[in-house]
C-alpha cells in the first residue's frame, strides 16, 4: 500500500468522527458510512473549483440560505421522538431573535465530565434504499447498515466541558468537546484546532451586544485537522424539563460541511438532529440518552422521495460521571 493510500484511509476514519458526531452531546463515531451513507452527500461545486475562503467563510450563507423561509419550530414532545421510528424533519434555518440564544444547559451540567458511551441501536426506518448513496446496489446497502450494526455495545470515553457563559447560561464548550470525541474516534490527536466562526445572525460582535463573553460558544464552529477541515452549523433547537428540574432534554437541528483538499472528492453534507436526555441521579452523575436522526439534504437526488423523513436513526446509551473542576484548556492544544 503506497502512502497515498495511506493516508486517504486516515482522511476517512477521521472523517467519520468528524461528520457524524463532532456536535452531538455524546455518543460514538461511525453512525454514517463517510463515503456510502444516504444522509452524507458531495456538494454540488467540485472541490478544486472552491477557493478556500469561500469554502471556509461564505458557506454560511449557502448553508443558511437552502432553509430560508422556514418558521421556527414549535414546541415539540422530544420525549416521543427519543422513541418514535418514523419521524419528521423539525423546522430549522431560523432562530428568534428574541428568544434564547443557544441551547441551554440545566445549571447541574455546568462543569467538566468524563463520559462513557455505547451504541445501542441503528436503524433505517425508510429502506435499504436510503442507507446507501445513489451510486450503491442493494448489496453495498445491506453490508452498509450491517457495519453500522456491528457497533452496537461498543463502548468509547472521551471528557467533555459544559460552561457558565456571562450572561449567566450553561453552554456547551463546542470548541473543547468537538476536538475530545474527534481524536477519541479517531484514535489518535487528529485535530489542529477548532474555532469559532461568525454567521448571519450570530457573530462575535453580537455575541458581545448580547451581553456575552469574548470567549463564550457561538453556534458554528470550523474545526481543522491533517488534511481537511469540517464547519458545523447549528440551525435550531429546543429544550424541555421534567421531573423537578432533574430531567432536561434537548433537540439541535444541524448542518455538516467536511471538505478534505487532495483528495479528489467533492464537500460532503450532512443534515442531522442530534437528541439529547440527560437525567440528573442522587450521587451526581448523570444519565443519557442520545439519538442521532439522519436526513437527507437537497443535493441528494433522493430527496423528494424521502419526503423530510429520517433516514437513518442512531441511539446510544451514556453515563456521566464528574470530573474535579479545572481550567478548560481545548483538546486540541
Amino acid at each position: 500500500m503506497g502512502p497515498w493510500m495511506g493516508r486517504r484511509r486516515l482522511l476517512l476514519k477521521v472523517a467519520k468522527a468528524c461528520i457524524v458526531y463532532a456536535i452531538a452531546a455524546g455518543g460514538a463515531t461511525g453512525v454514517i458510512s463517510f463515503l456510502s451513507s444516504s444522509n452524507v452527500w458531495p456538494a454540488t461545486a467540485p472541490l478544486d473549483t472552491v477557493p478556500r475562503r469561500m469554502l471556509i467563510v461564505t458557506t454560511s450563507a449557502s448553508m443558511l440560505g437552502s432553509l430560508a423561509g422556514q418558521q421556527p419550530a414549535v414546541a415539540e414532545d422530544l420525549k416521543r421522538r427519543l422513541s418514535e421510528k418514523i419521524l419528521d424533519k423539525l423546522p430549522s434555518g431560523f432562530i428568534a431573535p428574541w428568544g434564547p440564544r443557544d441551547l441551554y444547559y440545566p445549571t447541574w451540567m455546568q462543569g467538566n465530565w468524563h463520559v462513557q458511551a455505547v451504541q445501542t441501536d441503528y436503524l433505517a426506518p425508510m429502506g435499504l434504499q436510503y442507507v446507501g448513496n445513489s451510486g450503491s446496489t442493494p448489496g453495498m446497502a445491506v453490508q452498509t447498515l450491517k457495519e453500522q450494526q456491528s457497533r452496537l455495545g461498543e463502548k468509547s470515553e472521551y471528557d467533555l466541558a459544559y460552561m457558565l457563559s456571562k450572561s449567566k447560561h450553561v453552554l456547551e464548550d463546542r470548541k473543547f468537546n468537538s476536538a475530545a470525541r474527534i481524536n477519541a474516534y479517531a484514535g489518535r490527536k487528529v485535530v489542529k484546532r477548532v474555532e469559532y466562526a461568525d454567521v448571519p445572525g450570530n457573530t462575535r460582535e453580537d455575541a458581545l451586544k448580547n451581553g456575552d463573553g469574548p470567549e463564550d460558544p457561538l453556534l458554528t464552529t470550523l474545526v481543522y485537522f491533517k488534511g481537511g477541515a469540517q464547519k458545523v452549523f447549528v440551525l435550531g433547537f429546543q429544550s424541555e424539563e421534567q421531573d423537578s428540574g432533574n430531567v432536561w432534554r434537548g433537540s439541535q437541528s444541524v448542518r455538516t460541511l467536511f471538505a478534505a483538499p487532495g483528495t479528489g472528492a467533492n464537500p460532503l453534507v450532512v443534515d442531522e438532529e442530534v437528541l439529547t436526555e440527560l437525567r440528573r441521579q442522587p450521587n451526581g452523575s448523570v444519565d443519557a440518552r442520545v439519538r442521532l436522526i439522519g436526513y437527507l439534504n437537497p443535493n441528494d437526488p433522493l430527496f423528494f422521495q424521502a419526503g423530510n423523513k429520517a433516514v437513518t436513526i442512531a441511539d446510544y446509551s451514556l453515563q456521566f460521571s464528574r470530573l474535579a473542576e479545572s481550567t478548560n484548556a481545548t483538546a486540541a492544544s
